[in-house]
């Protein structure tokens, strides 16, 4: 139900045109509760940053996905569900969230990204 919630929201930024506030949204929700949207609104924000040429903003939600590639199970007491822990696994080896991937998503829009914008 809150990831539903989350991809709600993100949608309504997205709609409204406020991809800055999308991933905003995404990283504090995250970085608070713990919670992620699908993976394929992870994708939509990408997609909606370089249709409008903010390819920086596009490049700075790949920066977070790129911290979710390096998430590990918390072992200093933070309670972390099985089922977060699970999405978080998904996520990390969703192929189409993959730096290949990602790479080719953004050629798709004419825009680049380069070995040098990855961590």
């Amino acid at each position: 139900l809150l990831q539903n919630m989350n991809q709600a929201l993100v949608d309504g930024y997205l709609n409204a045109g406020d991809i800055s506030g999308a991933i905003s949204l995404v990283q504090d929700v995250f970085n608070q509760q713990r919670i992620l949207p699908p993976f394929t609104t992870h994708l939509k924000i990408i997609e909606f940053a370089l249709g409008t040429d903010l390819v920086h903003e596009a490049k700075r939600h790949v920066y977070f996905i790129q911290q979710i590639w390096k998430w590990k199970p918390n072992t200093f007491g933070k309670d972390e569900t099985k089922k977060f822990q699970n999405l978080m696994y998904a996520t990390q080896k969703n192929p189409k969230l993959s730096k290949k991937a990602l790479q080719r998503l953004f050629s798709y829009f004419g825009a680049e990204l380069l070995d040098e914008d990855f961590f």
